[in-house]
């Protein structure tokens, strides 16, 4: 089930997780892509197949600066503030673990598309393990992960974090990341992440970003 972003920030909060959840909703939306186009390999063509390993490598992309992002930053900067919430600590140690467990259900998968042999119900239980994976690891982050961030971190620790985030995007990671993050996303959602961008880059994403995301021709086209 999607995430309602709209529910991430309260009046009385200085943390705003819509970036975050928005990119859950995202990794769903491709997990249910993905199990559909591994349903649908035996009929499908060079074209269509194409087209999902071109949606498997941008999600696969998106999915590894996510984690690499809460692995290197969010995590330690949680546990510095939660040092007196060994529960919670457990948690965090919980999560990242989830990340390890993740990556060599991403390689299975790569092995399932890279073989030219293998049939059709090898790789759908290897997208089905790791689906099934993931869709857990974010459920437990959204429950039991995320909504500590603002006990943890102060003000000035959360407006570093997402500045390190956004200093790691980059300008050239922004440009891949936004129009994956907006694919399909409702209407709220779109309006919410487009408050968080200048308008400079509002219009790079509408005039530029956009129109090579779509030239990429990933999934179903």
């Amino acid at each position: 089930m999607a995430t309602n972003a709209k529910n991430a920030k309260t009046s009385k909060s200085y943390v705003d997780l819509t970036i975050m959840l928005v990119s859950h909703d995202a990794f769903r939306r491709d997990i249910r892509r993905l199990e559909k186009a591994a349903a649908g390999r035996a009929q499908s063509g060079p074209l269509d197949r194409k087209r999902v390993e071109t949606g498997w490598e941008i999600f696969k992309t998106q999915l590894h600066i996510h984690h690499e992002g809460e692995d290197r930053d969010l995590w330690p900067r949680m546990a510095k503030g939660l040092a007196h919430r060994p529960d919670t600590l457990a948690t965090l140690a919980e999560l990242e673990a989830e990340h390890q467990r993740i990556d060599p259900l991403i390689a299975r998968v790569d092995a399932a598309f890279a073989d030219p042999g293998a049939d059709s119900a090898a790789l759908e239980q290897a997208v089905g393990e790791f689906g099934d994976c993931l869709v857990s690891h974010l459920e437990h982050e959204e429950q039991e992960g995320l909504p500590y961030v603002q006990e943890a971190l102060s003000e000035k620790e959360w407006k570093a974090f997402t500045a390190d985030q956004r200093e790691s995007l980059g300008l050239t990671g922004a440009a891949d990341f936004f129009p994956w993050l907006l694919d399909e996303a409702t209407p709220e959602n779109v309006r919410r992440i487009n408050s968080f961008m200048p308008m400079p880059m509002r219009m790079a994403l509408k005039t530029l970003w956009l129109p090579a995301y779509q030239a990429r021709d990933s999934w179903t086209g």
